[in-house]
């Protein structure tokens, strides 16, 4: 059995880099790391010792939103997303997405908890998070 330390990275196919960079720079907050190949359709982030990495496929032209959507009743969030744990509370997220014009939609999972889509379509979890005792 091979035995993971840590999860390396994340990626998630996107369809606009510069939107996309956007949306992780400024939005929220996550620095731009360096690639291995700058010619690539692709941005990097880095967090603590976690990345997020961003890439453009060429098969992937249209926009990328899920047919599931934010609202309570599809619950479609709690498929596949990404989770960043902020250090701000959640009405300060959601302050900062009313702002940008973000739709938005708290969860109800326990945790402290707004969900959001990237330009891309892709499902983002921002949560305050929680101890969690090991297994």
């Amino acid at each position: 059995m091979v035995t993971a330390k840590s999860i390396h990275h994340m990626t998630l196919v996107v369809n606009d880099v510069e939107k996309t960079r956007d949306f992780f720079t400024r939005i929220m907050g996550l620095p731009e790391i360096k690639k291995p190949d700058e010619t690539m359709s692709i941005v990097w982030f880095g967090v603590e010792a976690n990345e997020l990495h961003c890439m453009v496929r060429p098969d992937y032209v249209e926009d990328g939103r899920s047919e599931m959507s934010l609202n309570g009743r599809d619950r479609g969030f709690e498929g596949r997303h990404i989770a960043l744990t902020v250090s701000d509370t959640l009405d300060e997220v959601a302050n900062v997405f009313e702002a940008e014009g973000i739709p938005y939609h708290r969860g109800t999972a326990g945790l402290p908890q707004i969900f959001c889509e990237d330009p891309s379509g892709n499902f983002v979890e921002i949560n305050t998070g929680w101890f969690q005792a090991p297994l």
